[in-house]
């Protein structure tokens, strides 16, 4: 079982919960997910299965889109609704400020991620440490946000709805975080959702109560997934030379650098290569010892 599924994670359970869940359903199969969602998030999560979790690295995850709320007036130690309230108080700006003060956050720039994130400190993850009060501190990241808008405000709430497009690694608690300074009061997430990421919709997901054993029957195939990618059908030298490490040519008009999805004549993943220069393309990812699998029963090992 080789392949992709896209699950509508609901508010709650963990990404690992949800990887868990599908697990259920198919015990012998290699199961991976791309780009985290925290446990109060919902939205798109990718689910790879089999072979596809080798490709993980390979999948088009950007932009990342979300729409979030955030509530002004109080903050979290979580930045999100999971945790412990730490300042509240503060002012609820006009809708006409909120607006005013967005672009400022548009470009590249470095963010700070929250204290609750799976981010490694000397080795220990940081809400661990985060939970134990441990004295700590996370180094800025850069990343890109593309677009940000305020698309609705309820005053009586002190809540805005804002749509974002970003670079992967982006926190959209720390964005909201950032906002309530940037207005002089507190401010955090009440509620997150993720849309998209790279071409792939929320609208093409499941819902995480539906997923079931007929589910699991309509994975999107490496070859599909990949479709935008250039591809291949190998030949048998092809894949004999690929098995052992080697480089082959390509009549495949890519940069260098450029990625080429590799398959056999039944579509199944053979190999990822990227191209080195003149047209040769390395393997950077093999799914099968292909010269040993094709030998004759009859010929001798060596």
């Amino acid at each position: 079982m080789d392949g992709f599924l896209f699950i509508n994670k609901p508010a709650g359970p963990t990404s690992f919960a949800v990887v868990k869940h599908v697990r259920s359903f198919c015990k012998r199969c290699k199961i991976g997910h791309a780009g985290t969602l925290d446990p109060a998030a919902s939205g798109l999560l990718i689910i790879a299965l089999g072979k596809a979790t080798r490709l993980l690295e390979f999948l088009p995850t950007e932009p990342k889109f979300y729409t979030f709320i955030v509530r002004f007036g109080s903050v979290t130690d979580t930045l999100d609704t999971e945790g412990v309230v730490t300042h509240t108080g503060g002012r609820i700006p006009g809708e006409d400020e909120i607006r005013s003060i967005l672009p400022r956050f548009l470009g590249k720039q470095m963010q700070t991620p929250p204290r609750f994130s799976a981010l490694k400190v000397q080795g220990e993850r940081a809400y661990d440490l985060a939970r134990e009060n441990k004295d700590f501190s996370l180094a800025p990241r850069p990343v890109t946000i593309h677009s940000l808008s305020c698309d609705a405000f309820r005053l009586d709430k002190g809540e805005a709805l804002c749509t974002l497009s970003c670079s992967k690694g982006t926190y959209v608690r720390s964005i909201v975080r950032d906002i309530g300074e940037a207005l002089g009061t507190f401010a955090h997430a009440s509620g997150i959702c993720r849309t998209a990421i790279g071409p792939f919709s929320l609208n093409q997901a499941i819902a995480f109560n539906a997923i079931n054993l007929a589910t699991l029957k309509t994975i999107v195939p490496i070859k599909t997934m990949f479709g935008k990618c250039p591809q291949t059908i190998l030949n048998t030298a092809q894949k004999d030379a690929l098995s052992c490490g080697k480089s082959i040519p390509l009549p495949i008009n890519v940069e260098t650098g450029g990625m080429v999805f590799a398959f056999d004549e039944k579509d199944n993943i053979v190999a990822a290569l990227v191209k080195k220069d003149k047209g040769t393309f390395h393997p950077v990812k093999v799914f099968a010892h292909i010269a040993v699998m094709e030998r004759n029963p009859s010929e001798p090992s060596t």
